[in-house]
């Protein structure tokens, strides 16, 4: 008879420290309790075929003050195990009762972004931070984005399909996503995403950019600092590129479609001639130094990564505004005669 007049926060304390077995039982105690123990139980839901928890979709939707209790819900099925479209439906139904959402992760079948189009017509997402989906940007991705005022992360249109690649482009308000912090996704939508909002850091897949959709990224409110893309650019203009356009950079990642230099392991072991090799490593200096030339011009940059290969640095001691940039290669020594390729590593300096 006491329970109702204990503090709501002194029992939610009491719960947060019991395992999962004790919540559920304490949920069935009594009317006071069960709201408690439903409260933690609900607070963070990952559900997949591999977990066998997919049911939960069906208590999400059936029962909206349960789902109201959730804060971040992921979900992935994969193709391995495929659902019926009344398993999308029950879906849609439990997205539109977890109004109190701060995370959502979406990685289901990419056609089925129609899960969305009930929630962003009947209610808003104020407190969504983060939302993932394997979805394409489309007109439903973009309805719904309009009702997450507070959303910071946003990775959508990961792995752009034929389809979403000839679609007809949605769109977003100049007002949606205000205040989007970091972007991952394709290119194609990053022209639509990363203008006119304090994006800082982009992760693009895909084909990524070129040199010419580089001056897209300098529109964000804010400098960007984090960025990773692929590129069929040459490496040394993609990079000078960048330069011009977002010297602010503080970590960059490249993967560069380009024969960057012929590998060492090209060279013949059975026929080997040294001045064969001798010409390889001159090459391969002189990509060294243009890539540490640009380099030294992003004045805030502390991590590089080519291709795989990733570019130590640290400030000079006789000045404290640039650094030393340095390579080092990945390949072990197999070979008497690898000594003359990778026997030190190589320090270029500016």
């Amino acid at each position: 008879m006491f329970m109702h007049h204990l503090p709501i926060e002194l029992l939610d304390n009491v719960a947060q420290h019991l395992p999962s077995t004790s919540l559920t039982a304490l949920a069935q105690t009594c009317s006071t309790l069960c709201p408690v123990a439903q409260r933690i139980l609900y607070r963070y839901v990952s559900a997949s075929a591999w977990t066998q928890n997919l049911c939960v979709v069906d208590t999400l939707a059936k029962k909206p003050h349960v789902a109201r209790f959730v804060r971040s819900f992921y979900i992935a099925i994969d193709s391995l195990s495929p659902v019926f479209p009344p398993f999308y439906r029950q879906l849609a139904n439990a997205i539109l009762n977890m109004s109190e959402l701060t995370s959502l992760n979406l990685l289901v079948d990419s056609s089925v972004s129609w899960v969305l189009k009930e929630s962003s017509s009947h209610i808003d997402f104020p407190h969504l931070l983060q939302f993932t989906c394997s979805f394409p940007f489309d007109e439903n991705v973009a309805k719904f984005l309009d009702r997450t005022p507070s959303l910071l992360e946003l990775e959508v249109d990961s792995m752009p399909t034929a389809f979403s690649r000839n679609s007809s482009t949605p769109y977003l308000s100049p007002t949606s996503i205000p205040r989007l912090e970091q972007y991952i996704g394709s290119s194609k939508t990053a022209e639509l995403i990363v203008p006119g909002r304090p994006v800082r850091s982009v992760h693009l897949n895909g084909a990524g950019i070129s040199e010419d959709d580089i001056p897209l990224l300098a529109r964000s409110t804010v400098p960007i600092v984090v960025l990773g893309t692929v590129t069929k650019a040459p490496p040394v203009p993609f990079l000078e590129a960048l330069r011009n356009h977002v010297p602010h950079l503080v970590y960059l990642r490249v993967m560069s479609t380009q024969d960057i230099f012929r590998a060492p392991t090209a060279v013949s072991h059975h026929a080997f001639h040294p001045w064969r090799t001798r010409t390889l490593i001159s090459a391969v200096q002189e990509f060294y130094e243009q890539v540490a030339n640009v380099l030294t011009s992003f004045t805030e940059l502390n991590a590089f990564e080519l291709s795989g290969m990733h570019w130590g640095s640290q400030r000079k001691q006789d000045d404290s505004t640039k650094r030393v940039w340095q390579s080092k290669p990945l390949q072990k020594k197999t070979h008497p005669e690898d000594d003359l390729l990778f026997g030190t590593e190589i320090f270029i300096a500016y």
